[in-house]
């Protein structure tokens, strides 16, 4: 299919996914939100944290490979290594100390909405999803503040042992204090010298400092746990993220498997009757091998329906569930890299036992499905196109206001290298017999258990921030299929 054939069938979907998310009547989003502190860093400025630290020291830094940032030094190097590959990177901190001697040495630009569910809960209430209902654990007003003035938000709160939805405004903690990240912005093209390297970042990307103070919890009190069940009728899914928040011990003696086991009861209080509810899990950088691959098969396997991931996270998943090799494969660049995206995905909906395995890379989108996934192939094609086109929205304006605002996305073309990567999976496919070159653009129905969809997607070349894309594509899509799921309710049978 040509890219001009492949442009009309994206007018096509973004008109049909317009048409039907009045059909979703609402989408459970959690549980991390926070601030985040905006920063697009400059050459100069590189070169003043560069001089702060000390050559030799962050030469000793960088071959170390901090997996949490305990001090600027880890900072620096973290943030130079995510230049130097050009790849985002989510690192944790546990110290508040950090944020202190980033406002003293660096200064954010702006603060905007942050974490995974905070920005998929305002993308959704602003387009216009019946009733989002939104749930932080640690909501404190400064947070409050950043979600979008919209009636159909709002999140859960206790008032005299009662379970009441109020819009997040009025149902913050007054006691609470914020969680406050840093995103730290880069540019392609920008020159960097540092401990006798010298490179020029080769993609616009970011570092994410996760702030993760010692209250942090994925928790939620007896008393709305108890009653989570009274918000069913009002949702016909949820969107989970946040889960790298867990830690392995906490100072009070719980551990990490007190968590995953009360994660798990949160989801089966929120189907309930309904085993059948879609429920997505957003994964995302988790620098604890041992949480990775709990979430992955303690809280995704048997009791998700669908994950979501980017490039680097399918090769994180991976790699903890034994597929080193395969792991090593998909972050390899070359051109055999998007046959091992395709069996890694593969891989992940086999051995986590899911109906759907979303990822998306620069350029395209893979999507593999169950034999029992009630949609077929041209549903999940439309919506993965439909994200793909907000997406770029996200990457064009930097926020999505509202539906319309998509038709921005859709004047963004299609990007050709996406689509040439494209040919060569579809020779891989046809050349090994799991597809035929028909039925690769319609999505292919394999005889090994599942179905294939893929797409190329829309690029910005020049995006106005990297933040909340890719949370735009897993979300789009989510709700795009929940649009076209049929409507039964079980729990009336």
């Amino acid at each position: 299919m040509e890219i001009a054939e492949w442009e009309k069938r994206y007018v096509e979907a973004v008109s049909n996914v317009r048409e039907q998310l009045g059909n979703v009547q609402g989408v459970f989003v959690a549980y991390n939100s926070n601030v985040d502190a905006m920063k697009h860093i400059r050459e100069n400025e590189i070169k003043k944290l560069i001089a702060i630290i000390g050559q030799e020291e962050l030469r000793e830094r960088i071959v170390s490979y901090p997996r949490e940032i305990k001090d600027p030094a880890d900072f620096v190097a973290r943030l130079i290594i995510a230049m130097r590959d050009g790849k985002a990177a989510e690192v944790p901190t546990y110290t508040t100390d950090l944020h202190e001697w980033l406002m003293d040495n660096l200064v954010f630009d702006s603060a905007r909405m942050g974490g995974q569910a905070g920005i998929i809960s305002n993308l959704l209430a602003n387009l216009g999803v019946k009733n989002v209902i939104t749930y932080v654990p640690w909501l404190a007003k400064e947070q409050a503040e950043h979600f979008v003035d919209s009636p159909n938000l709002k999140h859960p709160v206790i008032e005299n042992g009662k379970l009441y939805l109020k819009h997040p405004k009025d149902a913050y903690d007054p006691f609470q204090k914020p969680k406050i990240n840093w995103i730290i912005e880069f540019s392609r093209g920008m020159k960097v010298r540092c401990a006798g390297e010298e490179f020029e970042v080769p993609r616009d990307n970011r570092l994410i400092v996760s702030s993760r103070p010692k209250w942090i919890r994925i928790d939620m009190s007896p008393e709305m746990y108890e009653q989570l069940s009274d918000i069913r009728e009002d949702i016909d899914g949820a969107i989970l993220a946040g889960y790298q928040m867990i830690r392995e011990e906490y100072e009070d003696g719980t551990t990490y498997r007190d968590y995953v086991q009360r994660a798990v009861s949160v989801i089966e209080r929120l189907k309930g009757c309904n085993p059948q509810m879609r429920i997505h899990v957003e994964f995302t950088s988790i620098q604890n091998k041992l949480i990775r691959r709990t979430l992955l098969k303690d809280i995704v396997k048997k009791h998700v329906t669908s994950l979501g991931l980017d490039t680097v996270e399918v090769a994180n998943a991976l790699n903890v569930l034994g597929y080193e090799e395969l792991a090593y494969s998909v972050i390899k660049k070359g051109e055999n890299s998007i046959v091992s995206l395709y069996e890694g995905a593969v891989r992940l909906l086999k051995e986590l036992e899911l109906q759907r395995v979303h990822l998306h890379s620069l350029g395209y989108y893979i999507c593999v499905v169950a034999k029992d996934h009630p949609l077929d192939a041209d549903s999940h094609r439309q919506a993965l196109l439909f994200a793909s086109a907000l997406a770029a929205t996200q990457a064009t304006l930097g926020s999505i206001q509202s539906i319309d605002d998509v038709d921005v996305g859709l004047d963004v073309p299609v990007y050709t290298d996406g689509y040439d990567d494209l040919i060569e999976l579809e020779k891989y496919l046809v050349r090994g017999g799991i597809c035929t070159a028909e039925d690769f653009e319609d999505g292919c129905i394999t005889a090994d258990g599942h179905d294939l969809i893929i797409v190329p997607s829309k690029v910005v070349n020049e995006p106005v921030a990297t933040v909340g894309i890719g949370d735009a594509i897993s979300a789009g899509a989510f709700i795009a299929l929940l649009a076209k799921m049929p409507k039964i309710n079980i729990c009336n049978l």
